[in-house]
């Protein structure tokens, strides 16, 4: 385990939240930002991530079964894909980590634990993960197998299967699942081999299963906390880095994470500037990055297979952020042309200035 400390920040529920004030470890650790320069103690909904992986995971039938070592993330879809729970001793299976997807744990806060809906004899029939062979672990078809077990629905594509172009959120592929322990501290470059920083922190939304977004700290003396969307870093070829497709001064201009440390008597706290993203005024501007190309690219898909009749309805994303722009007949349609991006993107990151009637003549 890692001495220093890393947030699993983010919009998480507050039954999550108060399961880390108490989540119990082996070898409890002293929180102390004054002492501990960089520890990330921070208020509200964020999560120490030494202190999380600890927090024991009993059935319904207040057995226990583990206790959580780890997240497995898919950063490229923002998901988080699966819990890691190392088997208790008790079941006499030794040391094995099973795979339980998120939406499968129940925090329990009278008795300060997760609950998962399964026998002990069921979790011990889990297959196990082989954390040294974890790239065959991130396989579909093993991610597939572990929400089957624990009736969770499957989002993603299994081997073999094809995207469907009727739903109205169509599966996609699983992207590369890496250990949320490993994305941390992780080098983000440029495609230009410009240094952006390193992985800070990541904002999660752990009850839905979703990474809210990426905190890149920069290099240097200021240490600059940036905000970056989950889906627009990719791994490097090693998969020993991240890539964003921004310049240096793209990368100036995203929104600010700011902690202020305890001081004074006064608590730490933090606060994120708004991801509101440019208002575009002129001719839309499509980004050429292949991140931006397929996501226009699936959002005029989806409209198409939505069947919404539209005028001359523009769809452009630069940067992950999407623009709007055209006419439609009525208020709903809308409002369904804004979802449908919204599900391809995130609600901050879409700018929808469709108008309801006859064209503008700006348009």
């Amino acid at each position: 385990m890692k001495q220093k400390l890393h947030l699993l920040t983010g919009a998480v529920l507050s039954s999550v939240v108060a399961l880390s004030a108490w989540a119990q470890t082996e070898a409890p650790i002293r929180l102390d930002p004054v002492a501990v320069e960089g520890t990330r103690v921070l208020p509200g909904a964020e999560i120490p991530f030494d202190t999380f992986i600890r927090i024991e995971v009993r059935n319904f039938q207040d057995e226990s079964l583990g206790r959580i070592v780890d997240l497995g993330i898919d950063l490229i879809n923002g998901r988080i894909v699966e819990a890691l729970v190392e088997s208790d001793t008790s079941l006499g299976v030794g040391n094995k980590v099973v795979a339980v997807p998120p939406l499968a744990l129940y925090p329990d806060l009278r008795n300060r634990v997760y609950r998962l809906n399964i026998s002990a004899a069921q979790f011990k029939t889990a297959a196990a993960i082989d954390l040294s062979k974890w790239v065959d672990s991130g396989r579909s078809d093993r991610v597939a197998a572990a929400y089957r077990l624990f009736g969770q629905e499957i989002y993603f594509l299994e081997e073999g299967e094809t995207a469907s172009t009727t739903d109205s959120r169509p599966k996609v592929l699983l992207g590369y699942v890496e250990r949320c322990s490993k994305i941390l501290d992780l080098p983000v470059e440029n495609f230009q081999n410009e240094k952006l920083g390193k992985v800070w922190s990541l904002t999660m939304d752990i009850p839905k299963g979703r990474i809210r977004s990426v905190i890149v700290i920069a290099p240097g003396n200021f240490q600059t906390k940036s905000i970056i969307p989950a889906m627009a870093l990719s791994f490097n070829a090693k998969r020993d880095g991240l890539l964003l497709d921004n310049t240096k001064l793209e990368m100036a201009a995203e929104p600010r994470f700011i902690f202020t440390a305890a001081a004074y008597g006064n608590e730490a706290y933090s606060t994120e500037e708004p991801y509101t993203g440019p208002r575009t005024k002129v001719a839309l501007v499509q980004g050429h990055s292949y991140r931006d190309v397929d996501q226009t690219v699936l959002i005029n898909e989806n409209i198409r297979a939505a069947g919404i009749k539209r005028h001359n309805v523009e769809v452009a994303t630069i940067n992950d952020r999407v623009t709007l722009r055209g006419s439609v007949n009525t208020a709903e349609e809308k409002r369904r042309i804004g979802e449908i991006a919204i599900a391809a993107s995130r609600l901050e990151l879409v700018d929808n200035q469709i108008n309801v009637g006859p064209p503008a003549s700006n348009q």
